[in-house]
Formats: C-alpha cells, structure tokens, sequence
C-alpha cells in the first residue's frame, strides 16, 4: 500500500483578491505497486478547521472550501527504472478567491474578521493495476479454489499544515 509523507500546504495571496494554493508531498510505494506500475486517483480538498478536528469523529464544523480538480497519477519511474525509485514527489496549484476561504464569517469583539483555518486533505485510491495474486491453486483440473478476486486496496490519506488567516 503507498502512503503519503511530508504534506504541505502554503498560500500566496494577491493583490487582487485571490490565493494561489500550493499542496506538495511524497508518495512511498509498496514495490508491488511500484512493479505493477499502479494508476491512483488523487483527490485533494481544502477543509475549513473548526477544532478540535479528529478525522475519526469529525466536529461536525468543518466545511470544504475548495477541491483540486481530480487526477490519475502514477510514479512516473515505474516500472522502467533500475535500480527502481519507490517514491515520486507531487506538486499542486490552485487559484481560488480569498474569500471562499473565509470559513468562519463573522467579526470579533475587535471587530477584526475572525480568523480562518484551512488545511488540505489528500487521497490516493489505488484504481488500476492493482497487485494480486491468485488463490493457493491454479485453475483448471486442480483441487481446490480457482484464483480469488482482486483485494479491495486501502487508500492512502494525509492532512497537511494548517494555514490561519483573515479572508
């Protein structure tokens, strides 16, 4: 299974109202994945943060104000590379609106805008050429179960840094 390290998520604003949003991090891969040259579909969404945030038990708060488009990726090393390379680095961008991202609309008691909270959510789902093996016996005359289906393969997901500010 390929998981995700070292997510990241900057922004830049501009002086005309909008954000560029960058997301980068590394994808490791089994070498299974790596040799079967597997295809996953990245989904990438800004969240607004409302803590405590717990992926397991969301708040119920937190809000998407933005989503990548969708891609199919792979590690473009693979599987031609020798020695092989397991990791390959991903680099998004992302023009938005300053004020989509204002997540929590409202004033303080300053009357300051209050403060926003944003962080990206990335998931890979491995989607083509999945590794699997057969059942313990090959089809045919043999005893014994034929090949079994392919595994349901486990996504991968990380959340990058959060990103605070006044849209």
């Amino acid at each position: 299974m390929a998981f995700i390290q070292n997510p990241l998520l900057t922004l830049e604003e501009s002086s005309d109202g909008w954000a560029k949003l960058i997301v980068k991090y590394t994808v490791f891969q089994h070498p299974l994945e790596y040799w079967s040259n597997t295809i996953y579909n990245e989904d990438i969404r800004l969240i607004g943060d409302d803590p405590p945030f717990n992926p397991a038990a969301p708040s119920g708060t937190d809000i998407t104000v933005a989503i990548f488009p969708s891609y199919s990726i792979r590690n473009p090393h693979a599987p031609n590379v020798v020695p092989p390379i397991f990791t390959f680095e991903r680099h998004r961008v992302l023009y938005v609106r300053l004020d989509s991202l204002n997540e929590d609309p409202g004033f303080s008691a300053s009357g300051l805008p209050l403060r926003d909270e944003i962080f990206a959510l990335i998931t890979l789902s491995p989607v083509a050429n999945i590794p699997w093996f057969p059942g313990p016996f090959p089809p045919g005359p043999f005893p014994g179960p034929g090949p079994f289906p392919p595994p349901t393969m486990p996504v991968a997901t990380a959340q990058t840094n959060t990103v605070t500010g006044r849209w």
